[in-house]
């Protein structure tokens, strides 16, 4: 490795010492633990939660909400907004450098990689390999499925499946946004966010397509995956910055 290079990689060490990554898997860990022993033992929670929104004995009636149909369509549309930005804000642009600040390539890869293995590849395995059917198919709810309790290997669903949320997951992926914050402003971030990303989940609860685990449990792997993730890219932004030739311009 030259001096010149060299140089370029200590002073990306010393632009992203603030990304040292917490080690908060321990507790990601701990969480989806006790969600997923929480609805295993107690399975007849997901029947009483989605009956809350069954409506007279024959629909989920909020399913034909107007603003709820948008908020869902808006939860769905924010994914392709943030790839869409971030493949951008990763492709070599002079005008990019005129701006205050440009995120630098290691959180924006990051976030990519999450959309790719959480909310994109991982949500659409599980969904196949436990095969669970949505409440709105099931006997209890005018269909001709039968309930299964979460984790639990079926053949109740083909494809499209209830477990976990897809659009859960990628509510959750909102919050991992939260890396192009300064750690002053990341709670303020997360409270505002998280209730927003809550509400974008529970609406599928509301709709009878998911269970209340669904949501739950979706949102405890999604925080696993990404505390994997971040200790990742965080510990090799050096490397990663330099080779998109990346500047701290908000220095």
């Amino acid at each position: 490795m030259s001096v010149t290079n060299l140089n370029h990689v200590q002073k990306a060490i010393a632009e992203t010492g603030h990304d040292t990554p917490r080690n908060v898997l321990p507790q990601a860990l701990a969480l989806l633990g006790l969600a997923s022993l929480i609805f295993a033992a107690i399975p007849e929670l997901d029947l009483m939660v989605s009956r809350f929104f069954w409506e007279n004995a024959s629909e989920f009636a909020f399913k034909e909400n107007s603003f709820l149909i948008l908020f869902r369509d808006t939860n769905r549309l924010m994914p392709w907004v943030i790839i869409g930005a971030a493949v951008l804000l990763l492709i070599p642009n002079p005008y990019l450098r005129r701006l205050k600040y440009t995120p630098a390539p290691h959180k924006l890869l990051f976030v990519l990689m999450f959309f790719a293995t959480g909310p994109g590849l991982g949500v659409h395995f599980i969904k196949i390999l436990v095969g669970r059917a949505r409440p709105r198919t099931l006997e209890e709810f005018g269909g001709n499925a039968v309930f299964t309790p979460a984790w639990e290997f079926t053949d109740q669903c083909v494809r499209n499946c209830s477990f976990i949320s897809g659009e859960a997951a990628s509510a959750f992926a909102l919050l991992t946004l939260v890396v192009f914050f300064r750690r002053q402003y990341s709670t303020l971030y997360l409270c505002a966010v998280g209730v927003v990303a809550a509400g974008f989940s529970l609406n599928r609860v509301v709709f009878g397509a998911h269970f209340l685990s669904d949501v739950v449990i979706a949102w405890g792997l999604m925080f696993v995956l990404a505390a994997l993730l971040w200790r990742l890219f965080s510990q090799s932004a050096p490397q990663i910055d330099t080779l998109f030739g990346y500047r701290n311009s908000s220095r």
